[in-house]
């Protein structure tokens, strides 16, 4: 068969069969007096078994090599196995650390490149199933942070100028972009992009500033549902459990015995309950 006929068959183009054979991987027959090149069904299985490797991302030579002979089949499959999985690792790196980034609502003139190319460029050691626990965990703390989140500022606020004026300090001090869309003791305005309302919750000593995404749904950590679901609880639940496990160590080192065992429970459940408070309210 001519190499329009291969190219049929085989899949491969007629410029990469033309490739093959002057890097040696593909040896046609001529025909006697016009010196064509005659394709067999041979050559057609060789076309596909570069093609299929080929798709595997192998290297030429390596391919060249076990047409040769040289090196095993399975040994090569092996191999590329392990170079896919180390792929497979770094784009799975740098997914996540495209998510981590677009979470923090990053701008062009504020965007610390530094420290992105550092983390970038920095060989990333593998996770531990702890380690990978602990970065969803603290991705679900700073999502749930800019769902809501409130601070104290310096003075009273009294007017809305003075609101605005403390929305504008606690902007600067974080390195955030502050936008005020709407002034007054109620007022609204975007931090990084994100559209937020606040208040003013009068303390009798120093005010607290209260502030909630106007649209939290749109706010997503990205994980998957049931292990969002299950930091949540962990969220809720450790404080307690370290409260009581902290003040039980404490009880038996100093005392010997299990005499402190109500005031830790008390003191535990005082914790979740504040957690669950901090979550409802």
């Amino acid at each position: 068969m001519n190499i329009k006929q291969a190219s049929e068959q085989s899949g491969v183009s007629a410029p990469n069969i033309r490739f093959y054979e002057k890097e040696g991987l593909l040896t046609p027959a001529r025909r006697q007096g016009n010196d064509y090149r005659d394709y067999t069904a041979g050559n057609v299985r060789t076309l596909k078994l570069i093609r299929m490797l080929r798709m595997l991302d192998v290297p030429l030579p390596t391919i060249k090599a076990v047409l040769r002979g040289e090196q095993p089949l399975q040994q090569t499959l092996q191999a590329q196995q392990t170079v896919l999985e180390q792929q497979a690792a770094q784009l799975a790196a740098a997914m996540q650390f495209c998510a981590d980034l677009a979470r923090q609502a990053p701008q062009t003139d504020t965007l610390d490149v530094d420290a992105c190319l550092t983390r970038m460029e920095d060989p990333a050691q593998p996770q531990n199933f702890f380690c990978g626990w602990v970065q969803d965990y603290r991705t679900l703390a700073q999502v749930q942070h800019q769902k809501h989140f409130f601070f104290i500022p310096q003075g009273s606020i009294n007017t809305p100028q003075e609101f605005t004026a403390a929305l504008q300090a606690y902007a600067e001090e974080k390195g955030m972009q502050f936008t005020l869309t709407k002034e007054g003791m109620y007022p609204e305005f975007l931090l990084d992009d994100i559209a937020y309302k606040a208040y003013r919750n009068p303390g009798k000593y120093r005010d607290e500033i209260c502030c909630d995404a106007v649209h939290p749904e749109q706010l997503d950590t990205g994980l998957p549902p049931r292990r969002e679901k299950l930091l949540r609880i962990l969220r809720i639940a450790v404080p307690p459990v370290c409260t009581f496990a902290a003040i039980m160590a404490a009880g038996w080192v100093v005392t010997g015995g299990a005499g402190w065992l109500w005031l830790a429970v008390l003191a535990s459940a005082g914790v979740l309950l504040g957690r669950c408070f901090e979550k409802w309210l």
